[in-house]
């Protein structure tokens, strides 16, 4: 069976941690990847991969050219929403309403930065929203009140709950494959960070926005 690049990284991360894991037989119906096993835990898990669309393709070849490539820009999380859209219903399927689950994410072009923290963080939970006041004086300047998370939010108490976590596949300076995990706050069956306490996986949820600031990630200590 052919792989894709990013099933070739997620199996080689998870046989260097000795992870238990098991490919799903594919078949007419689409349904996620693998499943892994954790202390008895079973854990559904589909990976996806961001590829170069057209004007990243360009930019490469321009820079291989010239030296330097194009100037891009996209709506922040954008790739990830994507993933995100087209990955739930299958997951929801094979879920089954009580295994948890990760969509893991590889980025085939590193130079973008689609997996930011910041592009996961606004994926999931909206772009980031400047509020200002205005006076009705005209001598008094406006001013921002605060800030918070608006439109384009993939992860509320009605969408998307089937996804635990999403998971970025990455490669560290020692040429090793990581995972990052950032934790899904609405998941109807989230996924214990005390699964993974064994592992060297980073882990982060959600935490509280402090004066009137959006709410920030942070690291899980397990």
């Amino acid at each position: 069976m052919d792989m894709t690049q990013s099933e070739r990284i997620f199996e080689n991360f998870c046989d260097r941690l000795k992870i238990k894991f098991a490919r799903v037989p594919r078949g007419a119906k689409k349904i996620p990847d693998y499943e892994l096993t954790i202390n008895r835990q079973r854990i559904i898990v589909e990976v996806k991969e961001i590829e170069k669309n057209k004007d990243e393709t360009e930019s490469d070849r321009l820079a291989k050219e010239r030296g330097y490539g194009q100037v891009l820009s996209t709506m922040p999380g954008q790739r990830v929403r994507k993933k995100i859209y087209k990955s739930s219903p299958q997951i929801k399927a094979k879920t089954d309403g009580v295994y948890p689950s990760i969509l893991a994410l590889f980025d085939g072009a590193p130079l973008s930065d689609h997996l930011s923290n910041y592009n996961i963080r606004v994926a999931m939970y909206g772009l980031e929203e400047i509020h200002i006041a205005v006076p009705e004086d005209p001598k008094i300047s406006s001013y921002i009140t605060g800030k918070s998370y608006g439109s384009e939010r993939k992860m509320t108490p009605n969408d998307n709950k089937s996804i635990s976590a999403i998971g970025v596949l990455h490669t560290t300076s020692r040429k090793e494959i990581d995972l990052d995990l950032y934790h899904n706050k609405y998941a109807s069956n989230p996924l214990d960070p005390k699964l993974f306490q064994n592992y060297a996986i980073a882990q982060f949820v959600l935490g509280e926005g402090v004066n009137g600031g959006t709410a920030q990630w942070e690291r899980v200590d397990v």
